[in-house]
């Protein structure tokens, strides 16, 4: 693997940590790490980005196939080509929160369903 797409995939973690919202250590958690070093040291470009870090990213938030390959969303569309802003705050809300905060706007989701499918603007 090439020095520059081992930069490019460091840097694309950097960018996608802080569009989820995360810290590094708040992305360190949420991948399981033990310890936030590993996180820092792959953010700064001191390591490689190991694999398994990536896999247990996913579903935080974290675009791991933008990570990997630059590329986004289905057909490699832009997610802002997929997703409103509103609806792209929702997901990555979901994403990053707690099971019980996960619970929550599920919960949420069913009531507005239920009250008869509210008008989309």
């Amino acid at each position: 693997m090439s020095t520059d797409l081992v930069e490019q995939i460091n840097l694309r973690l950097r960018e996608e940590i802080a569009r989820a919202g995360l810290t590094l250590a708040a992305a360190a958690r949420a991948a399981g790490e033990a310890s936030p070093q590993r996180m820092k040291d792959v953010a700064a470009g001191k390591q490689r980005c190991p694999i398994d870090l990536l896999a247990r990213l996913d579903g935080t938030g974290i675009d791991v196939l933008y990570v990997l390959t630059g590329r986004r969303g289905p057909g490699n569309r832009p997610i802002s080509a997929t997703f409103s802003a509103d609806e792209d705050i929702l997901i990555d809300t979901f994403r990053a929160t707690t099971p019980a905060g996960r619970t929550a706007l599920t919960s949420v989701a069913r009531a507005l369903q239920e009250a008869g499918n509210p008008t989309r603007t």
